[in-house]
C-alpha cells in the first residue's frame, strides 16, 4: 500500500511538473503574444488554400489530410528550437537540469505548451478532417493519428535540439527534418502518384502512414499493399524509438 501511494504522489509530481513548464512555456507567452497562434497557423492553412484553388476544390481532402499532418510536424518539431532557444539563450534549461525534473518531463511539458500555441489550427484542422470522414467510428483512428505523430515529431526535435550547440544550426537542421517529413513524401498528394521504388522508400517516413490513416478516414483510395495495421506500426515504433532516443541519448546536462 506505501509502494503504491508513493508511486501516485510521484505521478502526480510528475503532472504538476508538465503543467507547470507548459503554463510557464505556452499560456504566459499567449497571454502577452497571442497572435503567435496566428503566424504558427500560416503555413498549413497557405497550402490548403492553395490546393484548394488550384484544384477547385477536388482536392480538398489532400489538402486537409496533408496539412494537418504538416501543421502536427511542424509544431512537433518546433519543440526544438524553442529547447534551443532556452538553452542557449534564455538559460532555463539550466534551471531545469539543476530541479528535479527529468529530460521526458521537460519534453512533455515543452511539447503541451507547443500544442496550446497550435490549438486553434488543430482544431480547425482536426473539425474537418472530422467533417470529410465517411464515418463517426474513424473518429477515435483521426484523434490515435494526431497524437502518435504529435508525440513522435515533438521526441524528435527534443532529441535533434539536445544536439545542436548553436539555435542557428537547431533552426537550420529543423527546418530542413520539417521539409523532409511533412512537404517530400506523399503527404498532399496520392502515394500512387510516385514510381514504385519510391513508394517504397516512402512508406519508411511515419507521416507518408499519417496522410494515409487520414485519407483513409475520409474515404480516399489507399493502396492495397498497405494497411491501417502496418501505419499504426510504424508510427507507434517511431514514437518509442525516438521517446527511447530522448530518455537515453539525448544531451540534457552540458558537461
Amino acid at each position: 500500500m506505501i509502494t503504491t501511494r508513493v508511486k501516485e504522489s510521484k505521478g502526480f509530481l510528475v503532472l504538476k511538473q508538465v503543467l507547470l513548464i507548459a503554463y510557464l512555456t505556452g499560456i504566459l507567452w499567449l497571454r502577452r503574444n497571442p497572435i503567435s497562434m496566428v503566424f504558427s497557423a500560416i503555413s498549413p492553412f497557405s497550402l490548403l488554400f492553395v490546393l484548394f484553388v488550384v484544384s477547385n476544390g477536388h482536392y480538398i481532402q489532400f489538402a486537409v489530410a496533408g496539412s494537418l499532418v504538416m501543421a502536427l510536424v511542424g509544431y512537433g518539431l518546433a519543440l526544438g528550437q524553442d529547447i534551443s532557444f532556452y538553452k542557449t539563450e534564455y538559460k532555463i534549461q539550466d534551471v531545469f537540469v539543476a530541479s528535479p525534473v527529468s529530460p521526458l518531463t521537460y519534453m512533455t511539458g515543452l511539447a503541451l505548451s507547443q500544442l496550446l500555441f497550435g490549438f486553434p489550427a488543430l482544431a480547425v484542422l482536426t473539425v474537418l478532417a472530422a467533417f470529410f470522414g465517411t464515418s463517426i467510428s474513424n473518429i477515435p483512428l483521426l484523434i490515435s493519428t494526431i497524437f502518435l505523430i504529435w508525440g513522435s515529431m515533438s521526441a524528435m526535435g527534443f532529441f535533434l535540439s539536445s544536439h545542436m550547440l548553436h539555435m542557428r544550426n537547431a533552426t537550420q537542421v529543423i527546418s530542413f527534418v520539417n521539409v523532409i517529413l511533412a512537404v517530400l513524401p506523399p503527404v498532399f498528394y496520392s502515394i500512387g502518384r510516385l514510381p514504385l521504388d519510391l513508394q517504397y522508400l516512402a512508406y519508411i517516413v511515419p507521416t507518408t502512414h499519417a496522410s494515409l490513416m487520414l485519407q483513409y478516414t475520409m474515404g480516399l483510395p489507399t493502396p492495397k499493399e498497405w494497411s491501417i495495421a502496418l501505419g499504426l506500426l510504424v508510427q507507434v515504433s517511431y514514437l518509442i524509438g525516438f521517446v527511447m532516443l530522448a530518455k537515453t541519448k539525448a544531451i540534457w546536462r552540458e558537461v
